[in-house]
């Protein structure tokens, strides 16, 4: 008995209806993402912006207890606990850059930004530019940017959810001795000492480190640094 065939014509409207064949690929809606976003540069790695720089060795020179700008600060491994002269307030406490920390007030969703620079065991930290040299590196935190000069290439620095990117710049540093500074679209920045940078606003701000955070606060009382 002899099989039944398909006339050439109605196969192939079979072949071509639609759904058939290969299935086609799920789309998602228009604007939904479907993967997360990978970090064009992370900042630690080895040719990120920062590369070179020990993030773990400044958290631990930031351990301890200080007064900065008339607070009372407690450094304990991530956690940060401010003392205003009345309350105390809790953060998440994390090295954000080399010239820059971050603590984040988890209830409320908000993080500030402090900047600073460690001049051996001496803290400049608050309001003002500031800056740190990383092997052949230079790097400055001025005016919310963060710039990065080596040799003759100088990046500014900026990142979105943890998404860094960079620009061309135009940066140099100028002047000898006492002198020299790093003069970025930003401003001037000048050297405290061959490894750190800080303009005239933060060399007023120097830390005060305390034995103990009960040190911190009675120094508040009593006008001490």
């Amino acid at each position: 008995m002899s099989r039944p065939t398909i006339p050439a014509l109605a196969l192939l409207a079979v072949l071509t209806l639609p759904g058939c064949g290969k299935k086609d690929e799920e789309k998602p809606p228009s604007g939904e993402r479907t993967k997360e976003p990978v970090p064009e540069v992370p900042k630690d790695a080895p040719k990120g912006p920062f590369a070179g720089f020990d993030f773990e060795a400044a958290a631990s020179k930031w351990q301890g207890a200080w007064t900065i700008e008339g607070k009372a600060w407690k450094v304990e491994g991530e956690q940060l606990i401010v003392f205003d002269g009345q309350t105390e307030k809790t953060y998440e406490f994390a090295i954000y850059s080399p010239c820059q920390i971050a603590y984040t007030d988890a209830e409320a969703g908000m993080t500030t930004y402090t900047t600073f620079t460690f001049d051996g065991d001496k803290l400049y930290a608050g309001l003002g530019s500031a800056g740190t040299v990383v092997g052949d590196a230079i790097i400055g935190c001025m005016s919310g940017k963060t710039y990065v000069l080596r040799g003759s290439e100088c990046l500014e620095w900026s990142e979105m959810f943890d998404d860094w990117k960079s620009e061309k710049a135009d940066c140099k540093v100028e002047g000898e001795g006492a002198a020299r500074k790093l003069v970025t679209p930003s401003g001037e920045l000048p050297f405290v000492s061959e490894a750190a940078l800080a303009n005239q606003q933060m060399q007023g701000n120097v830390a005060a480190k305390h034995g103990d955070f009960a040190a911190a606060k009675a120094a508040l009382g009593s006008g001490a640094p």
